[in-house]
């Protein structure tokens, strides 16, 4: 890249974690087979932007508060998208006995999204766990969904990101900071095949690294759905962050 990346999104993909930085004119996509991996990037000392749970209840039926806030703010038309992550212990079980755990944990069923996508949480959870207290505070989980719909003036995307005018309204959300955006996108789509990384994992990593750009170069403003918020049994706060741009 020709400058330092100022904003890193990661977003997990079929095959790994789809990871983008960017720099103020230039987008890099990295597909790490397991989150371990970043640290062969060598990344500088700044926030990351994941879309992936950081922090989990113990117990009872009232879940993340940020979860609840995540699918106000997305009202009327994205709520769905924000799904509710089990509970640590679900988290740490196998596929087969996540959900009865969580039902006996929180009285809830987990939902197949959350089925599916546990063994990431475990990793990245994991991950976490084994880095400095300093370092720790880096990884901040952002969902694209209020990450777009922030950008998009706080009011929800009205389409579907896996349709194309869906795709599209995301894109031109980015354009203002990214003039080179579908040139982009249409190289990003031919270096990974459909199996691997699918064109919304894409958006979804660069929407973060966008947005995390932003607020390193004081364009926007670091705004989280919780301004005091809870810590888990870790000590990770349960929070999403999103650009608030001036």
């Amino acid at each position: 890249m020709s400058k330092q990346p100022l904003g890193i999104g990661i977003d997990g993909c079929r095959t790994g974690w789809l990871t983008v930085l960017f720099d103020g004119d230039q987008a890099q996509m990295h597909l790490l087979p397991q989150m371990e991996n970043i640290e062969e990037l060598r990344l500088p000392n700044l926030p990351v932007w994941v879309d992936m749970p950081i922090g989990f209840i113990q117990d009872g039926p009232q879940g993340r508060t940020c979860d609840k806030m995540a699918r106000q703010f997305l009202r009327p038309y994205r709520t769905s998208s924000v799904f509710t992550p089990p509970c640590r212990a679900a988290v740490y079980a196998s596929k087969e006995e996540a959900s009865a755990i969580n039902f006996s944990h929180t009285g809830k069923k987990l939902s197949q999204q959350s089925l599916n996508i546990i063994p990431k949480m475990r990793e990245l959870d994991t991950y976490l766990q084994g880095l400095k207290q300093q370092e720790v505070h880096q990884w901040q989980e952002a969902h694209p969904e209020v990450v777009f719909a922030a950008l998009n003036q706080n009011k929800a995307l009205e389409h579907k990101k896996k349709t194309a005018a869906g795709e599209e309204q995301r894109l031109n959300l980015l354009h203002p900071w990214f003039p080179s955006i579908d040139a982009w996108m249409n190289e990003a789509r031919k270096r990974y095949l459909r199996k691997e990384v699918l064109p919304d994992d894409i958006v979804d990593a660069l929407g973060l690294a966008v947005a995390s750009f932003l607020t390193q170069t004081q364009k926007a403003r670091r705004a989280t759905l919780l301004d005091v918020p809870p810590a888990d049994a870790c000590g990770f706060p349960m929070q999403m962050v999103y650009a608030e741009v001036f």
